[in-house]
This record gives structure tokens, C-alpha cells and sequence, in this order.
């Protein structure tokens, strides 16, 4: 008697049930190499937010620190608003001014002081500092008023009609002529500082400059 064996029968897929395959070599690289051009993408964009970041936090701290300055300046009296009362600091100032002393970023400070000076020549109408330094940009006190402070002409003030480097254009005439060297004045009876803060980050120079009245209390 004959016996029969049954042999193993591959089992069908479903109907309807497509034949599933792994994935190929180029379909997994051109899968991995889009990955890696994503992530790079996304990496780049969030080192350029934390650089801008960290830009806008310095453009902050510059402010802050010309800001001090100006807080300074107006509980002091008008007479020491000046460069031997308010030193440049420098990188390597001792104490350092520090823009981010936590990342131990230190800054540079330049104060720069304007309208207000000793007459070097005069006119009815007209005075002049040839020692301004640095001097003036053309018509930049136009509209704005010039005051005599000390000495001969002291207590009046005009209008600025108009101004080179050097001099005034006033409107009006003196009713008594300022004298060279003798005769102090302000414009708009106070001094216009100039705070330039500058910083170094990521190999690159930066800087921002604000300007402010310090004027008599």
C-alpha cells in the first residue's frame, strides 16, 4: 500500500492584497539624502534665528549702556558734562564696561560732546569756535537756539539761522558783542552728547550710536 505524502503548499495572497517588497538601495539613499538636506536646512535657520538673537540682545545691552550714561549725566551738574568728567572706555578699560559680562563680551565707548564752547570771533550776528572738535555738520543747529553763558554778552539767546563747521548764523544782533575767549555758550543751553557703544561677535565689528541733550536743571 502506497502511502501519500501531502507536500507543503505556498499560501496565496489574499485577492486583492498587492505583493509587498523592501525598499532598494536608491530609494534609500535618495531617502537619506533628503533627510540630511532637511535637517541641514533646519539647522542653518536655527543658528541664524539664535545669531539674530543674540544680535537684537547686543543692540539692547549698547543702549542700556549709552542710557546709563545719559542718567548719569542729568543728576550731575551741566558743568562736568565732559570728557575729563566722562572718559572713552576702551576693550581693555580697567574696570571693563561689559555689554554681556555673563558671556564676558566687553564693549568700547566713545563720548563725543557738542554745542557748547569758548568764541573765538564775533560779529553782530554771528560767532564762531574755531576749536570745536570735532566740528560741526553744516546747518546742524539750524532752528535750534544758541545762549551766551559767561562773560561779556552773558543772558542772551537767539535763534540759529543757519551754521558751518565753525560758526554761528544768528537771527538778531547782539546788543552786546561776545569777546574772543572771554564769552561762553551752549546751543539750546545745554550739551549734546554722542554715545557710541561698539562690540565684537562672531569675528564681526558692531557699533550704535545715540545722542542726547544734557541740559541745565
Amino acid at each position: 500500500m502506497i502511502s501519500l505524502l501531502s507536500l507543503p503548499r505556498r499560501s496565496a495572497s489574499p485577492r486583492g492584497c498587492p505583493h509587498k517588497r523592501g525598499f532598494t538601495l536608491i530609494e534609500v539613499l535618495i531617502a537619506a539624502f533628503l533627510l540630511s538636506f532637511v535637517s541641514g536646512a533646519v539647522i542653518s535657520s536655527l543658528m541664524f534665528s539664535s545669531r539674530c538673537a543674540r544680535l537684537n540682545t547686543n543692540a539692547v545691552m549698547a543702549k542700556n549702556i549709552a542710557q546709563g550714561y545719559f542718567e548719569r549725566m542729568r543728576r550731575d551738574s551741566i558743568a562736568n558734562v565732559n570728557s575729563a568728567h566722562y572718559p572713552n572706555a576702551d576693550y581693555d578699560s580697567v574696570p571693563p564696561v561689559w555689554l554681556d559680562e555673563g558671556n564676558g563680551t566687553r564693549c568700547k565707548v566713545t563720548l563725543v560732546f557738542k554745542s557748547t564752547g569758548t568764541v573765538t570771533a564775533a560779529t553782530a550776528n554771528r560767532l564762531e569756535d574755531s576749536a570745536t572738535s570735532p566740528t560741526w555738520e553744516s546747518d546742524e543747529w539750524k532752528e535750534h537756539y544758541v545762549y551766551i553763558i559767561e562773560g561779556p554778552g552773558n543772558g542772551q539767546y537767539f535763534r540759529i539761522l543757519s551754521n558751518t563747521g565753525t560758526a554761528l548764523n544768528i537771527d538778531g544782533a547782539f546788543s552786546r558783542l561776545p569777546v574772543a575767549g572771554a564769552t561762553k555758550f551752549r546751543v539750546d543751553n545745554g550739551v549734546t552728547v554722542r554715545v557710541t557703544t561698539e562690540w565684537q561677535y562672531l569675528g564681526r565689528n558692531y557699533s550704535q550710536t545715540i545722542s542726547s541733550l544734557a541740559a541745565e536743571q
